[in-house]
């Protein structure tokens, strides 16, 4: 199995409450909101919701009365990360790494994970408030309708699209289906962020998909079993698609 170096650091959304470790939901129907802590240091984030206005960067993330000036947001953009410095000084809102060049505000939709930096010693927590993101009606009787997020060859930063926590086969749908009894995943990998309760980024548990393992998934050398990975509402994780074939994430509810 190849190795990679680490990289920098629905059925439940009736009316009710969700909840998870670090994160609460609150849904009636498929309108609703969620709290995301941002402590001091690092948090692997995820946009849970379609939010009214639009899913830029600073319309997910509000900066009130520049609370969150000089904080970082590090995204993803295929080949390295984009890094925003927060900066209510700007046009835009925000600026470079250096914090001297205003930047447009990158779209970041619901199935994409970004990192956040909280360089103070203060907590925040931020309230996404929108719409369950939908992608097309659902075939079928008993659900609404369905997401799709197409991963492509090599790195893709994701999250489920359904603000629901869970399994990330058994509950979030990502599933390994197997045909004469191989894995259509099988020897892809999952990174999965490992951040400390003080916020310091500590890398990643590399976990490879395997069909014949017990659980259905493996260590980073695919020997031994490992549990299925579960992933909060707004979290997210790296899904290195090691085929020349895109994979569809589906989800229906």
């Amino acid at each position: 199995m190849r190795t990679k170096s680490l990289l920098l650091a629905a059925a439940a959304l009736a009316a009710g409450v969700l909840s998870s470790q670090a994160q609460t939901v609150y849904s009636a129907n498929i309108v609703g909101y969620v709290n995301t802590p941002l402590n001091p240091g690092f948090a692997s984030v995820a946009n849970p919701l379609d939010i009214g206005g639009g899913n830029s960067l600073t319309n997910i993330i509000v900066n009130v009365g520049g609370a969150l000036d000089g904080d970082l947001v590090y995204v993803w953009n295929v080949t390295q990360y984009t890094i925003y410095t927060i900066d209510s000084s700007k046009a835009t809102g925000l600026a470079d790494s250096a914090d001297v060049n205003a930047l447009p505000s990158p779209t970041i939709d619901p199935g994409e994970l970004f990192y956040f930096d909280n360089t103070y010693n203060v907590g925040y927590t931020n309230t996404f408030v929108g719409t369950v993101h939908t992608d097309g009606a659902a075939v079928g009787t008993g659900t609404i309708g369905v997401t799709t997020n197409v991963l492509t060859t090599g790195f893709n930063f994701v999250s489920s699209k359904l603000p629901i926590a869970g399994g990330v086969s058994s509950v979030l749908g990502l599933t390994n289906v197997i045909t004469a009894g191989v894995g259509a995943l099988d020897g892809d990998l999952l990174y999965v962020p490992n951040i400390s309760t003080a916020g310091a980024f500590l890398g990643y548990d590399i976990i490879t998909i395997d069909s014949s393992k017990s659980t259905g998934f493996a260590d980073s050398a695919d020997v031994n079993a490992v549990p299925e990975p579960v992933i909060p509402v707004g979290g997210g994780f790296i899904f290195d698609n090691t085929y020349t074939s895109s994979v569809s994430w589906i989800q229906s509810y």
